[in-house]
Parts: structure tokens; sequence; C-alpha cells
């Protein structure tokens, strides 16, 4: 019983301790020091009412988007920094791109961040959703200031008249939060008019937990991991875009498509970023950065 108690008292003291690094906020892994995902939402929510949702007009029927996820900006980002380049010199390219979360690792690097894709944000849209690094060290009222919501939903429209939709979700607690929830069942029931060619879902927290890369944080629980996936199945969800765990699967539940994405962060020995072609069909192709594109270009 002793024994037990010192353990009791000394892991809250090691995860204090250890929570004084720049980069590693340990206390917020384990505890839930950031404002709740039912607080996000209607914060979101609140700027939604506000300004409405993007329509975005591409000049083709087919069209090209890039996604980047877990960039995990601490200082220059050489990864980010050729993602950046090689959308701009992309001349067929969407003017759009996606990011699914964990854009920086600590609190004061959002000003890296949004320098760097400076050139994206002048001539095209930017979506993102927040993650669960970009919680850490109490930042959601930066990623609030910055990017204003993180529930949402945009629509893409062709010159032919075809539509796409696609929704952004909060998962960077590992779950939707009932306000969440139920919003996302009144969005899907109201644009279930078969307008849509495509539905798309992107977030950052992963499904299928198929390995223990990210222990415990931020995984969605059993229960509301099927509750959804019957959600989307329900109506018409095309593919679910996630990252988090830094390795690519796809999995197929109920014909519905999830797709997870490599991390982009530097240093990574697999870092790929991935460029979405969307028709009738939805395909996509995997490119590399950092040491991997140079190995390959020589």
């Amino acid at each position: 019983m002793r024994n037990l108690m010192l353990s009791t008292l000394t892991l809250p003291l090691f995860v204090l301790a250890l929570s004084c690094s720049d980069n590693l906020d340990l206390k917020g892994m384990f505890l839930p020091v950031c404002e709740d995902v039912d607080t996000r939402f209607e914060e979101s929510m609140e700027y939604n009412d506000s300004h409405g949702y993007e329509t975005v007009y591409v000049s083709s029927d087919d069209y090209r988007f890039y996604v980047m996820t877990d960039i995990h900006v601490d200082a220059k980002s050489d990864n980010l920094e050729n993602y950046v380049s090689a959308c701009v010199s992309d001349s067929e390219a969407a003017p759009f791109s996606l990011c699914l979360g964990d854009m920086v690792n600590a609190r004061g690097n959002q000003d890296l961040f949004f320098g760097q894709v400076e050139p994206l944000l002048e001539n095209s849209y930017f979506f993102s959703v927040v993650g669960n690094h970009d919680l850490y060290f109490d930042q959601w009222q930066y990623y609030r200031d910055d990017w204003h919501t993180s529930t949402y939903y945009f629509e893409v429209v062709t010159p032919g008249g075809k539509k796409d939709l696609y929704i952004a979700l909060d998962s960077a607690s590992g779950k939707l939060g009932t306000k969440q929830r139920k919003w996302l069942e009144a969005l899907l029931k109201d644009k279930n008019n078969g307008e849509y060619r495509h539905k798309i879902v992107f977030t950052h927290t992963h499904f299928f937990k198929k390995d223990e890369s990210q222990g415990h944080t931020s995984n969605f629980n059993i229960e509301e991991t099927y509750d959804l996936m019957s959600l989307f199945a329900a109506y018409g969800i095309d593919l679910v875009l996630q990252g988090h765990s830094h390795h690519r699967d796809l999995s197929v539940f109920k014909g519905v498509k999830y797709l997870r994405l490599d991390a982009m962060e530097d240093h990574y020995s697999n870092a790929f970023y991935t460029v979405m072609e969307m028709s009738d069909d939805i395909t996509y192709d995997f490119r590399p950065v950092g040491k991997q594109e140079a190995d390959i270009k020589n």
C-alpha cells in the first residue's frame, strides 16, 4: 500500500516536472488543461454563424488538391517549405489545400508556421483542423485567433455544376462531444439531397488504432468509433482523411474509405504529403519531402 501511495504521488510530480520542456507538454497529454471539445465547438459555431461557410470554385470538373498533416513546427520546417513550393508551382492545382492538424509543437510557433505558408494564403484557401499538439500548452486561444473555427464545412463547385462537400471535425481530444456530434448529424441530414458528387470528412485523430504509436493520446473509444462509422455510412460519406499516427493506412468499413496520411515533420524518416485527384472517382498519390525527395531526384 505504501509503495502504491508513493507511486500515486510521484507520477503527477514527474509529469509536472517534465512539462517544463519547451516542446513536450506531458501535463497536457495526461490532464485536460485546455478548453474541452464542447467549448471549442461553441466558439467555432459563433464564428460560423457570423461569417458563414465557404464555396470554392474550381476551373475543371476534375481537379486536384494538396493535403498535409503532422508538421510539428518548432523551428523553420524544410518539409513545410517544400510542400508550399510544390503547391504554388502546380498551375493545375485547385485553389485550396487541407491541413489535418498538429501544425506546431509549442506555444509561440504559430508565427513560424504562418510565415512559411504565406505564399499559399495569398492566392488560395487553406483549410485546417486542430490537432492534439495544437492544444498543448493551452494553445486553443491561439488556434482560435488564427483560424477562428475547427468545425465547419465548405463546398467545391465545378464548371459543369458538380458539387463536392468537405466537412471539418474537431477530434483533437479523441472525441467529438455531444454538441459537435448533434451538429454533424443535422448537417448530414440537411445535405442528404443528392446534389453532391462526393462527401469528404477531414479530421486529425484516426479511427482505426492498429498500433501503439500514439499511446493513450487522443484516440476515439470503441463506442463512439462505431457510432460515427455508422453515421458516415448512412449518409454516404465517401472518404475520411485523418492524421495523428504519422503512418499511412487505408481501411474500409461499411463502404466508407478511411485514409490515414503520413506525417510531414522534419527529420521524420517517411515524410510525405498527399495529392488528391477528384473526378467521378477519388484517387491519391503520396509524394515524398525532405531527404527522400532529394534521394528520388538524384
